[in-house]
């Protein structure tokens, strides 16, 4: 029996490279954000808000995709 070719299941293989695209900028960006945490230097606030703000965009963007088989 062969799998129906429908536009939807040609594109999953794409979602799929996003998902683990996003996984890794998340792990990459709170990796950085604990270094900043851990850091003996002063609190750059700035930065730390732009950590978060990253790692959050990317978590939203991983909840609207759609779930892969």
């Amino acid at each position: 029996m062969t799998r129906p070719n429908h536009a939807f299941s040609a594109s999953l293989k794409g979602t799929e490279q996003l998902r683990e695209k996003l996984i890794g900028e998340i792990t990459r960006f709170e990796r950085q954000l604990d270094a900043l945490k851990a850091s003996d230097e002063p609190v750059d606030f700035s930065m730390m808000q732009t950590y978060k703000e990253l790692i959050h965009s990317r978590r939203d963007m991983l909840a609207q995709l759609p779930a892969s088989f």
